[in-house]
């Protein structure tokens, strides 16, 4: 038995030699040293800025990077960006797709904060209002202070973003426009549409209420000439004219 597995045995260890020189060639190989990091789609950096981008070394041995922990830096230094994915193109190249978030909303603090759908905050703040995005005024400063990339986790400033999204996805302003979303006194949330017209909506029901908000506006037009507010709180629509 041994003389017939001999041959076999044989085979086996010249296929490790070879694999293990393949291995040790790639490995220290100049062949395999990274030249370019391309970034696909976002606009035209340079070489060295795509490398510092990436946190990357011109020379790294491209078969020995940890694609994942480049992955990880990147989102940690970019967190406006929601994906990213690397990719080793050999024999000494690095591309890299990246998937910016979307800012839906802004929140109100010392200055306006553009946040995207999971309330993350972007990069970039201004003295005045974004255009064609909702104000959310009245929110708390986070403990341990604001920075890009971290997470609104206030139960009321999550709270005024899930209404914001099913006002928006239900059209029920019809073409008007929610302009701002008041949480200043957390029992009583007052909508502004058109930066002239009060929804006062309080602080629970809101399904129930904005039901019967749609039902009112199909009777009563949205005429900042004529209404000033229109309170959902109690039994009865109370519509306050001009």
């Amino acid at each position: 038995v041994f003389f017939y597995s001999l041959p076999y045995v044989l085979s086996l260890a010249t296929l490790g030699i070879l694999l293990g020189s393949v291995v040790a060639y790639a490995f220290n190989s100049a062949t395999f040293q990274l030249q370019e990091v391309r970034i696909l789609n976002i606009g035209s950096l340079n070489s060295d800025q795509a490398f510092k981008f990436a946190d990357l070394r011109r020379g790294e041995n491209l078969i020995q990077l940890d694609l994942v922990n480049v992955q990880q830096v990147i989102k940690r230094s970019h967190p406006e960006y929601k994906e990213v994915k690397v990719r080793r193109v050999l024999p000494s190249r690095i591309e890299i797709f990246l998937k910016r978030r979307t800012p839906v909303a802004q929140v109100l603090f010392s200055r306006f904060v553009q946040v995207d759908k999971d309330l993350v905050v972007l990069p970039g703040s201004s003295t005045a209002a974004f255009r064609n995005l909702t104000v959310i005024e009245g929110a708390p400063l986070p403990r341990g202070g604001l920075a890009v990339g971290m997470t609104l986790k206030d139960p009321l400033t999550q709270k005024a973003h899930r209404l914001m999204e099913i006002i928006k996805r239900s059209d029920l302003l019809r073409k008007h426009a929610l302009t701002r979303i008041d949480i200043g006194d957390p029992r009583h949330m007052i909508l502004v549409v058109d930066n002239a017209i009060e929804i006062r909506i309080g602080n629970d029901h809101f399904m129930e209420r904005l039901k019967i908000l749609d039902q009112t506006l199909k009777t009563l037009p949205l005429n900042p000439a004529r209404i000033r507010y229109i309170d959902l709180r109690f039994d009865d629509v109370v519509v306050g004219p001009q």
